[in-house]
Protein backbone atom coordinates (compact mmCIF):
# COMPACT_ATOMS: atom_id res chain seq x y z
CA UNK A 1 0.00 0.00 0.00
CA UNK A 2 1.49 3.36 -0.99
CA UNK A 3 2.43 5.54 1.99
CA UNK A 4 0.40 8.47 0.58
CA UNK A 5 -2.74 6.32 0.55
CA UNK A 6 -2.04 4.99 4.05
CA UNK A 7 -1.53 8.46 5.51
CA UNK A 8 -4.63 9.72 3.71
CA UNK A 9 -6.66 6.87 5.18
CA UNK A 10 -5.33 7.64 8.68
CA UNK A 11 -6.28 11.32 8.34
CA UNK A 12 -9.72 10.46 6.93
CA UNK A 13 -10.34 7.91 9.70
CA UNK A 14 -9.23 10.43 12.34
CA UNK A 15 -11.57 13.12 10.99
CA UNK A 16 -14.43 10.60 10.80
CA UNK A 17 -13.86 9.49 14.39
CA UNK A 18 -13.63 13.03 15.76
CA UNK A 19 -16.74 14.22 13.90
CA UNK A 20 -18.64 11.03 14.70
CA UNK A 21 -17.83 11.26 18.40
CA UNK A 22 -18.96 14.88 18.42
CA UNK A 23 -22.29 13.90 16.86
CA UNK A 24 -22.72 10.98 19.27
CA UNK A 25 -21.48 12.47 22.53
CA UNK A 26 -21.77 16.21 21.92
CA UNK A 27 -25.25 16.18 20.40
CA UNK A 28 -27.15 12.86 20.61
CA UNK A 29 -26.15 11.99 24.19
CA UNK A 30 -25.89 15.54 25.55
CA UNK A 31 -29.19 15.38 27.44
CA UNK A 32 -28.31 11.97 28.88
CA UNK A 33 -25.02 13.37 30.14
CA UNK A 34 -26.78 16.40 31.63
CA UNK A 35 -29.07 14.06 33.58
CA UNK A 36 -26.04 12.49 35.26
CA UNK A 37 -24.12 15.72 35.83
CA UNK A 38 -22.40 14.53 39.03
CA UNK A 39 -21.02 11.46 37.26
CA UNK A 40 -18.80 13.30 34.77
CA UNK A 41 -16.02 15.84 34.89
CA UNK A 42 -17.11 19.42 34.39
CA UNK A 43 -17.10 20.65 30.78
CA UNK A 44 -14.08 22.81 31.59
CA UNK A 45 -12.16 19.84 33.02
CA UNK A 46 -13.04 17.77 29.96
CA UNK A 47 -11.89 20.51 27.60
CA UNK A 48 -8.61 20.67 29.54
CA UNK A 49 -8.12 16.99 28.66
CA UNK A 50 -9.49 17.15 25.11
CA UNK A 51 -6.04 16.38 23.71
CA UNK A 52 -6.31 12.92 25.30
CA UNK A 53 -9.57 12.25 23.47
CA UNK A 54 -7.97 13.34 20.20
CA UNK A 55 -4.92 11.20 20.95
CA UNK A 56 -7.17 8.18 21.50
CA UNK A 57 -8.88 8.86 18.16
CA UNK A 58 -5.48 9.09 16.45
CA UNK A 59 -4.38 5.77 18.00
CA UNK A 60 -7.54 4.07 16.76
CA UNK A 61 -7.17 5.60 13.29
CA UNK A 62 -3.54 4.52 12.93
CA UNK A 63 -4.14 1.01 14.25
CA UNK A 64 -7.30 0.49 12.21
CA UNK A 65 -5.67 1.54 8.94
CA UNK A 66 -2.51 -0.50 9.52
CA UNK A 67 -4.53 -3.59 10.45
CA UNK A 68 -6.86 -3.13 7.47
CA UNK A 69 -4.09 -2.77 4.88
CA UNK A 70 -2.49 -6.02 6.13
CA UNK A 71 -5.68 -7.99 5.55
CA UNK A 72 -7.28 -6.31 2.56
CA UNK A 73 -8.34 -8.72 -0.16
CA UNK A 74 -9.05 -8.12 -3.85
CA UNK A 75 -12.80 -8.09 -3.22
CA UNK A 76 -15.35 -5.24 -3.40
CA UNK A 77 -14.45 -2.61 -0.83
CA UNK A 78 -17.96 -1.97 0.61
CA UNK A 79 -18.30 -5.53 1.90
CA UNK A 80 -14.78 -5.49 3.28
CA UNK A 81 -15.38 -2.11 4.91
CA UNK A 82 -18.58 -3.23 6.62
CA UNK A 83 -16.99 -6.48 7.78
CA UNK A 84 -13.94 -4.63 9.09
CA UNK A 85 -16.14 -2.02 10.78
CA UNK A 86 -18.11 -4.73 12.58
CA UNK A 87 -14.87 -6.29 13.79
CA UNK A 88 -13.63 -2.86 14.85
CA UNK A 89 -16.86 -2.35 16.84
CA UNK A 90 -16.40 -5.75 18.48
CA UNK A 91 -12.85 -4.77 19.42
CA UNK A 92 -13.46 -1.20 20.57
CA UNK A 93 -16.97 0.18 20.94
CA UNK A 94 -18.79 -2.74 22.51
CA UNK A 95 -16.16 -3.76 25.10
CA UNK A 96 -15.43 -0.13 26.05
CA UNK A 97 -19.14 0.59 26.50
CA UNK A 98 -19.62 -2.50 28.65
CA UNK A 99 -16.62 -1.62 30.82
CA UNK A 100 -17.80 1.96 31.26
CA UNK A 101 -21.32 0.76 32.11
CA UNK A 102 -19.82 -1.56 34.71
CA UNK A 103 -17.74 1.22 36.27
CA UNK A 104 -19.93 4.34 36.06
CA UNK A 105 -23.39 4.63 37.59
CA UNK A 106 -25.22 5.29 34.32
CA UNK A 107 -28.57 4.08 33.10
CA UNK A 108 -28.46 1.04 30.83
CA UNK A 109 -30.00 3.11 28.03
CA UNK A 110 -26.89 5.31 27.99
CA UNK A 111 -24.70 2.21 27.62
CA UNK A 112 -26.94 0.95 24.83
CA UNK A 113 -26.65 4.32 23.07
CA UNK A 114 -22.87 4.15 23.46
CA UNK A 115 -22.85 0.71 21.82
CA UNK A 116 -25.17 1.75 18.99
CA UNK A 117 -23.48 5.09 18.30
CA UNK A 118 -19.88 3.96 18.57
CA UNK A 119 -20.69 0.67 16.80
CA UNK A 120 -22.18 2.47 13.81
CA UNK A 121 -19.25 4.88 13.85
CA UNK A 122 -16.85 1.92 13.69
CA UNK A 123 -18.68 0.65 10.61
CA UNK A 124 -18.47 4.08 8.96
CA UNK A 125 -14.75 4.24 9.79
CA UNK A 126 -14.33 0.77 8.27
CA UNK A 127 -16.05 1.93 5.09
CA UNK A 128 -13.93 5.10 4.89
CA UNK A 129 -10.72 3.10 5.29
CA UNK A 130 -11.84 0.47 2.78
CA UNK A 131 -12.82 3.12 0.21
CA UNK A 132 -9.41 4.78 0.42
CA UNK A 133 -7.31 1.62 0.73
CA UNK A 134 -8.75 -0.26 -2.22
CA UNK A 135 -6.09 -2.37 -3.86
CA UNK A 136 -5.00 -0.81 -7.13
CA UNK A 137 -5.85 -2.92 -10.12
CA UNK A 138 -2.87 -3.97 -12.20
CA UNK A 139 -2.64 -2.32 -15.60
CA UNK A 140 -4.23 -4.43 -18.32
Amino acid sequence: MPMKKTVGAIVAALVTIVLGRYLIHGLWLASDYQAGVGTWRTPEAMMHRMYLLQLSALCIAIAAVLIYVRGVEPKPWPGQGIRFGILLALLTAIPNSLVQYSVYPVHHIVALKWIIGEGLLAIVVGLVIAAICQPTKPAA
